[in-house]
């Protein structure tokens, strides 16, 4: 059993490292992602370059990384309580963060973040999932979203009891959302100065 969790932590970290916004730029236009716009690897920079279609479909896959992991370790691994699935859910993201296919420079780790917490946590993450739609909708920024939902995913789990049994869960949502909180420090600061790019809902003339 203990080998068995291994082999699952460490292929959450293998699965986390797929960079799959940098994969399907490159295989599309033959740009590197990491060259254009903001430089991230993430699903709102993928939007700027191949469109809204391809905003959703990397969102999806960089959730299925984090989520995918957790529920196979949820499934094989049930005497272990939540700590196996919760340090899968960790090397998901650090997969995704620091990614070893492209020098261990990654993405945010919001949308992967999202799947491992929606496998742990998923009612605290529906309510995360309003606030971000909510933000977004009435703001167009798709950081301030991202930062409110992770600030708050802790104060979710502590309310819908979703902490786990020795309250794992809810230690790595805390450690989680300063993770994300200051990977989001360029963007804060763009917000504070005005300057932080508005998430356009419409494809410009030309775009896919």
């Amino acid at each position: 059993m203990f080998l068995t969790a291994i082999l699952i932590i460490i292929s959450a970290y293998i699965i986390g490292s797929i960079p799959t916004g940098y994969l399907i730029v490159k295989f599309l236009t033959g740009e590197d992602i990491r060259k254009v716009g903001s430089g991230n690897i993430g699903a709102t920079n993928v939007r700027r370059i191949l469109g809204l279609k391809w905003f959703f479909v990397v969102l999806f896959l960089d959730a299925l990384k984090g989520f995918l992991p957790v529920f196979i370790a949820q499934n094989v691994i049930k005497s272990s309580a939540e700590i196996i699935p919760v340090l899968t859910g960790l090397f998901a993201i650090l997969g995704h963060t620091f990614t070893m296919f492209l020098k261990f420079k990654g993405g945010k780790g919001v949308a992967t973040g999202f799947g491992v917490f929606l496998a742990l946590a998923p009612f605290s993450v529906l309510n995360c999932v309003v606030v971000f739609v909510v933000l977004l909708f009435m703001f167009k920024y798709i950081s301030l979203g991202s930062i409110a939902s992770a600030f708050l995913l802790p104060v979710f789990i502590f309310i819908y009891g979703e902490s786990g049994e020795y309250g794992f869960i809810l230690i790595f949502a805390v450690l989680v959302a300063i993770f994300v909180i200051y990977k989001h420090t360029d963007n804060i600061k763009r917000l504070i100065e005005g300057t932080e790019n508005k998430f356009k809902f419409k494809n410009k003339e030309g775009e896919k």
